[in-house]
């Protein structure tokens, strides 16, 4: 995937938008590069999919992530607040974000509004027209703006990551990529790039030439999977 990358990326979108995963795939895409990597974790919404639960995994694999240590793993307020600074003002690499999208998570990443001068970051929206408030144009634009408001930041552009979980196909895709492009349009904002499981990436190229498309590695698992087994 090549677009053009600032040194810090934000990913931002409401409950199901499956912004973490992104948020974790664009992290190992950089660092698999050779790129020094930061991925902080400032989801401080979602007990579910939090990146901060696939530490381990991901330090294994060589990415840096900053999140709380142990016994604030499941804390709701953002810490290691000067780790998360220098993440952000590191003169080298990249620094990948994962931001909740409600109100609070919003709120949690305007706090680091002097931190993000304009032209170093881009905070995209990740749009998922399965879910049900982002279904459409009006939806959309609500969860948006409530975000800018309260995190006093502007969205740069848009993420298309239409899926319908296990049952996802490429068409789903490529009519979710149409949807959030026009939606695009209408705001005056770019389609950053496209997501898309692994397995499905050829098909949906092939129907899609020249759009950029993230590769998809799932990492994050809900409670009722990690204790069947699911994967």
């Amino acid at each position: 995937m090549q677009v053009n990358i600032k040194p810090i990326t934000i990913f931002t979108a409401n409950l199901g938008s499956g912004k973490t995963e992104i948020s974790i795939n664009f992290a190992r895409m950089l660092h698999r590069r050779g790129e020094k990597v930061s991925l902080v974790d400032l989801d401080i919404i979602n007990p579910y999919f939090r990146t901060r639960l696939a530490k381990d995994n991901l330090a294994s694999q060589g990415l840096q992530v900053v999140c709380p240590p142990g016994h604030l793993v499941n804390a709701d307020v953002p810490a290691l607040t000067p780790a998360i600074r220098g993440a952000l003002q590191a003169a080298e690499g990249y620094c990948v974000c994962d931001v909740g999208g409600d109100d609070v998570g919003a709120v949690a990443l305007g706090a680091y509004k002097p931190f993000l001068p304009e032209g170093r970051f881009d905070l995209y929206f990740v749009v998922n027209t399965c879910r049900p408030f982002t279904r459409d144009f009006d939806g959309v634009v609500k969860i948006m703006r409530s975000i800018e408001t309260n995190s006093r930041l502007k969205v740069t552009g848009l993420v298309s990551n239409t899926n319908l979980g296990r049952q996802t196909d490429a068409q789903v895709m490529v009519e979710g990529y149409g949807k959030v492009s026009e939606m695009a349009e209408k705001l005056g904002l770019p389609v950053a790039f496209m997501a898309s499981p692994g397995s499905l990436v050829k098909e949906v190229a092939a129907r899609l030439p020249g759009v950029p498309i993230l590769p998809l590695e799932f990492y994050m698992k809900t409670p009722w999977e990690e204790v069947c087994g699911e994967g």
